[in-house]
């Protein structure tokens, strides 16, 4: 019985630690983005081209990481529960219709966080082991 608890209880604090190292947040520009928080509606809808403007109305600029990217993938999955191939068709299809334009893709998560910091319209998302004190969190999405 104390074995089985043990083997619980390890398994238990290796999942929570694994959780937390893939936790993404959602960023916004600099500190002088007037919006603190969002829902995770509002940044589907950013992010899936529904909307241009952050909800009080000023402009959005969404960031995508790399296309190949671990982040990118576990940021769609657990935002739209789509892959990025999935995601990747989406933008075709609205890029042919000529409705929405995709994120801004971006190569590395120093880029994202000197766009955000340096514009303060964009908005990216990162891992949480990545945060610095130059971008405000908004929401979390995990």
């Amino acid at each position: 019985m104390k074995q089985l608890l043990s083997l619980t209880l390890i398994f238990i604090l290796f999942y929570a630690e694994l959780s937390a190292a893939e936790g993404v947040v959602v960023v916004v520009a600099n500190k002088d983005n007037q919006m603190k928080v969002l829902t995770k509606k509002q940044v589907i809808d950013i992010y899936m081209g529904r909307t241009t403007l952050f909800p009080n109305g000023e402009a959005a600029l969404p960031l995508d990481q790399n296309s190949d990217s671990s982040i990118r993938k576990l940021f769609y999955q657990n935002l739209v529960n789509k892959t990025v191939s999935e995601i990747n068709a989406y933008w075709a299809r609205l890029l042919f219709s000529g409705r929405a334009t995709p994120p801004r893709m971006v190569e590395s998560v120093t880029s994202v966080i000197n766009i955000i910091k340096n514009n303060k319209a964009a908005i990216g998302y990162i891992q949480l082991e990545d945060l610095t004190d130059d971008v405000q969190v908004i929401t979390y999405v995990d």
